[in-house]
């Protein structure tokens, strides 16, 4: 007679049972608590969405999480209310009693057999329970079921960080509304909350504004040329046919669109360098006579520069921030203060004149002293400003946002000196530098950020009292576009690492594990690629 053992017992029940692996629990960004349970829910064309004490923008939510649901799943489900919420259904709620610990943007799901639920606090948390219900089928999605099955379990969720932000520079190539409401899809997905919108720069301007119409029929526009690194500088009488600009009613649709994702969106007006565009179009505010273009590919230094001197640029910069301000409701303008290369104040009467009636010291407290106009101005339009760190000094009287590119040294400075700070150095946060090694790889700007670098990305720096610590708000990936001339490519190149960046912004900081990361790019990578983008293939994460 055989010997029965223990693995010919567990062979026989898979056999008569039906026993199966349960499903993988596969979410991006890695939530705060996941308790897997056994079974699961699945979803077909029976399914009801139902919907619960939603308030005021109880339409426009639920509209938004069926409209989700129906291009995800191709499925168009009966509708209901918590009273039709028992079997095969999924009900969303606003708990009529605050949910603890979950703030805002938390939400809590909860997967059964035979009914799921998403309870949160606000409608943004159902919002992102939802982006998380989408992922636990995600399996079957990419099987081209016709019924998905979501594992049994229970997640409690919410981020770590307030801004959670992606940048997409549309000034050294211009991006159509359709692509940068796929950029914006693509965001919510990963619970990405801001959408920095740098819209203006030496290389084009891309926002209407009423009161000075040539900074779109001449600014917008640059002759058309090909490769970025062996372009020439703009010659004589050549044609100005590559660019483009967002109309008023365009950026009105796409803040609409944003809006109802929950992401604000942060438009960047770059002063008082990067300015070509505008001195192309308006060669007033220049310090000099030079024959300003709309620049064509690489330059170093920017030597174009707004001049600080002269009371006309003043008044063109609060003109244009008042339209701005009108377009965008949201606290934040980004006013740009990078890379100002001042050679030109050095030498103007009037910027000179400027330094010794404010009593300035030098030019870089000029420029503080500009941007700290500015900043007055939009505090009068309740808006606030975000400035690149380069204005940042022990002694600045600027009370800005500080979003800092350079490092961890100059993210401390600003947090101890009082101003709020978003983090998004180039060593851990810049997508269009490389990242593979691989020798046929896309020509990009030099530098290497890989998954791995920027999974390790710690928004967070060491060393700050937890005082200091309150004025982190966050952090963002930064797409600038020199090489990145199309939607394909952007989507290259911000994807897989979209994934790292998302985790390092969203998920608690003990929750992070490279290992378990790593396991999930993939999936992540091949479910991006069935719901229409494009992304690097090359990538892998190596584990720094």
């Amino acid at each position: 007679m055989k010997k029965i053992t223990l693995l010919t017992i567990i062979l026989a029940a898979v056999v008569l049972f039906g026993c199966q692996k349960p499903k993988a629990i596969v979410v991006v960004p890695e939530p705060v608590e996941v308790t897997p349970k056994g079974g699961q829910f699945t979803i077909d064309d029976k399914t009801m969405l139902c919907f619960d004490n939603l308030g005021a923008n109880g339409t426009e939510t639920s509209k938004m999480i069926r409209d989700l649901y129906e291009s995800y799943f191709k499925l168009r489900p009966n509708l209901g209310d918590a009273e039709s919420a028992k079997k095969n259904s999924i009900l969303f709620s606003i708990s009529k009693k605050e949910i603890k610990d979950i703030g805002d943007e938390g939400y809590v799901l909860e997967v059964k057999a035979k009914r799921i639920t998403v309870e949160a606090n606000t409608t943004a948390g159902l919002f992102y329970g939802m982006q998380t219900l989408l992922q636990l089928a995600g399996t079957d999605k990419l099987a081209d079921s016709k019924t998905f099955a979501v594992p049994c379990c229970q997640i409690t969720d919410y981020p770590r960080f307030g801004y959670r932000g992606a940048h997409l520079d549309v000034s050294r190539h211009f991006f159509d509304t359709a692509f940068v409401k796929k950029y914006i899809d693509l965001l919510a997905y990963y619970k990405i909350n801001k959408f920095h919108w740098h819209l203006t720069d030496d290389h084009g301007w891309r926002v209407q504004i009423d009161r000075y119409p040539e900074l779109t029929r001449v600014g917008a526009w640059r002759p058309e040329r090909t490769s970025w690194d062996t372009l020439h500088p703009v010659m004589p009488d050549e044609p100005m046919t590559y660019g483009g600009f967002y109309t008023k009613e365009q950026i009105r649709d796409i803040v609409r669109y944003a809006a109802a994702r929950h992401i604000d969106i942060i438009p960047e007006i770059e002063i008082p360098g990067h300015c070509s565009a505008i001195l192309a179009a308006y060669p007033q505010y220049a310090c000099d006579d030079y024959p300003y273009t709309v620049a064509v590919g690489p330059y170093w230094p920017p030597k174009a520069i707004m001049c600080a001197g002269n009371d006309g640029v003043l008044t063109f910069y609060k003109n244009v921030l008042t339209e701005v301000a009108e377009l965008f409701p949201y606290p934040f303008i980004h006013i740009g203060g990078d890379e100002a290369f001042n050679d030109n104040w050095q030498v103007c009467p009037k910027c000179q004149q400027r330094i010794q009636d404010k009593g300035l010291k030098n030019e870089f407290e000029l420029q503080q002293w500009l941007m700290n106009q500015i900043e007055h101005h939009l505090d009068s339009l309740g808006k606030k400003a975000i400035i690149w760190d380069d204005i940042v000094s022990d002694d600045m009287v600027n009370t800005s946002t500080i979003m800092c590119w350079q490092g961890l040294d100059v993210a401390k400075t600003a947090a101890k000196h009082g101003n709020d700070v978003i983090m998004c150095p180039t060593t851990h946060c810049y997508f269009n530098y490389y990242q593979s090694k691989d020798k046929d790889e896309r020509l990009c700007m030099e530098g290497y950020v890989s998954l791995g670098k920027a999974y390790s990305f710690d928004p967070m720096p060491e060393g700050l009292s937890e005082a200091q610590q309150k004025h982190i708000l966050g952090g963002q990936c930064n797409l600038w576009t020199e090489f990145v001339n199309d939607p394909e490519t952007a989507e290259y190149m911000i994807l897989p690492r979209l994934f790292a960046l998302s985790e390092c912004v969203w998920s608690p900081k003990e929750k992070k594990d490279p290992k378990k990361f790593a396991t999930k790019v993939d999936f992540e990578r091949n479910l991006m690629k069935k719901l229409g983008y494009r992304p690097s293939n090359r990538t892998v994460m190596e584990l720094e």
